[in-house]
């Protein structure tokens, strides 16, 4: 007996009975269950978008199949994709052998990217039914990921400036030459464009683009490649980037809502998230939970008017918003009728201007004189007379501080770091979703809604699996 094994057979040798497809792929493989969840969804509404005629189309629903299990693991090169199809037996067998190219795949991502929203939406009621949603605690969080945007593509101030310069430049130079070739050669025909001002009236017009959509996105930075992406600061320091936010429920990281957004902050995001939630559940959760980045007075207010229990995290209010202890804002009396404050001394502080500050509106009051009194020292106004800024949110948010040092206010901004941050961690990290290839806003909804439908799919397959071992 040899020390190696010999190959059962040569690579030329025919094979009269050949496996079938279903036995190339193990009975425990993910891309099964993967299979049988998606086989639960409706496509009737894609199919009914394809007018027909011509030669016959790739199944829409073996398409989504394909696309989403390759977000689920990790790739979304369309080519890579279209190879996977070729060589991959779990591809092979989730396409039942159909064979797609990378163009037909492309092609499907951009022009049915709005299918991929209602998908998303029916992957949640699935969970639903399978009973991973509890709607317990919803916890909201947001994320910025970089755009398609490529270094060449993005434009500023300096650099339209000195392309403006460069253009000037050209045409001084080509005027010269012209100039001299007059003088040593008499006039030209004027029919041959010059060598040096090709591409010259291009080059304009692009810094003609650039200029304009700097104006109007009001930004220090646009790319021309993905206008519609904007300059956020992430870890990786500045980028040109999108602002993701999702809805994440707290039973199983089952994602409930998700949205994108060109807004470098979250803040007016919360209200807009809730509403997801309650569509696509047709419920309203217990408790809702969310960073300080989407403390503001909308956020509050909507939360009252929801009638939408929450735990927002208070940031800390502007220096001179506060004032001494003995002197802060919960020590002066408030004159409603007239609108005035009156402070521990004595004096009338009389209303002035509202002001914007960290995000929120304040209503500034001053004292009419501070000059002579005893408590200048301790209420903090040597330098000049006393002033407050009440926060237009003060009974809000003294609400909401009071809720957090409760035992479950506390408890439910704890949970938030534990349901919502390791959505992302699995999206980015495990699933290599760390920056978009699709440009432009429509292309980044439709990746953002397939890794979502993907990251539920996932959920759903392990909650039947587990539904089976039970079973069993």
């Amino acid at each position: 007996m040899g020390v190696f094994r010999d190959p059962p057979s040569s690579r030329n040798q025919m094979i009269l009975m050949p496996q079938s497809l279903d036995e190339m792929v193990g009975q425990e493989e993910p891309v099964r269950l993967l299979n049988e969840v998606m086989d639960r969804l409706d496509y009737s509404e894609l199919e009914r978008s394809y007018p027909g005629g011509g030669c016959p189309a790739y199944p829409p629903s073996v398409l989504v199949k394909i696309l989403t299990f390759a977000y689920s693991v990790g790739q979304r090169s369309s080519r890579k994709i279209g190879e996977a199809l070729r060589v991959d037996l779990r591809f092979i067998w989730l396409s039942e052998g159909l064979k797609p190219d990378f163009r037909t795949l492309a092609r499907f991502r951009r022009e049915k990217r709005e299918h991929f929203e209602k998908l998303f939406v029916q992957s949640v009621r699935l969970c639903q039914e399978l009973g991973l949603v509890v709607l317990w605690h919803v916890a909201v969080d947001g994320s910025k990921m970089e755009s398609a945007a490529g270094r060449d593509s993005l434009w500023t101030a300096k650099r339209i400036e000195q392309e403006r310069a460069a253009i000037r430049e050209i045409l001084d130079e080509a005027e010269s030459v012209d100039a001299a070739e007059d003088v040593e050669f008499g006039e030209s025909d004027g029919t041959t464009l010059p060598e040096e001002l090709k591409g010259v009236q291009a080059r304009k017009e692009r810094v003609d683009e650039a200029e304009s959509r700097l104006k109007e996105c009001g930004k220090k930075m646009v790319s021309l490649s993905d206008p519609d992406s904007r300059q956020m600061h992430t870890r990786n320091g500045i980028r040109m980037s999108y602002n993701v936010q999702a809805a994440v429920d707290s039973e199983s990281q089952v994602v409930l809502g998700v949205r994108v957004s060109q807004d470098e902050t979250d803040r007016a995001h919360l209200g807009v998230m809730l509403d997801e939630v309650y569509e696509n559940t047709g419920c309203k959760p217990d408790i809702v939970s969310a960073d300080k980045g989407y403390y503001s007075y909308s956020a509050l207010q909507g939360l009252e008017v929801r009638n939408q229990p929450g735990a927002i995290a208070v940031p800390k209010l502007p220096p001179g918003c506060e004032g001494p202890p003995d002197f802060g804002v919960a020590n002066f009396d408030y004159d409603a009728v007239n609108d005035t404050y009156r402070c521990p001394g004595g004096r009338l502080l009389q209303f002035k201007s509202a002001s914007q500050r960290a995000g929120s509106t304040y209503r500034v009051y001053v004292c009419v004189g501070c000059a002579g009194c005893v408590h200048r020292k301790e209420c903090g106004s040597l330098k000049r007379d006393k002033r407050l800024n009440i926060n237009v949110t003060h009974e809000l948010r003294e609400r909401m501080k009071r809720f957090l040092a409760t035992k479950e206010g506390t408890e439910a901004i704890g949970l938030r770091k534990e349901v919502a941050e390791p959505v992302f961690g699995q999206v980015k990290e495990n699933r290599r979703f760390r920056r978009f290839i699709l440009r432009g806003l429509g292309g980044v909804v439709a990746e953002t809604s397939l890794a979502f439908l993907a990251h539920n799919v996932l959920k759903a397959v392990a909650g039947v699996r587990f539904q089976a071992a039970l079973i069993s």
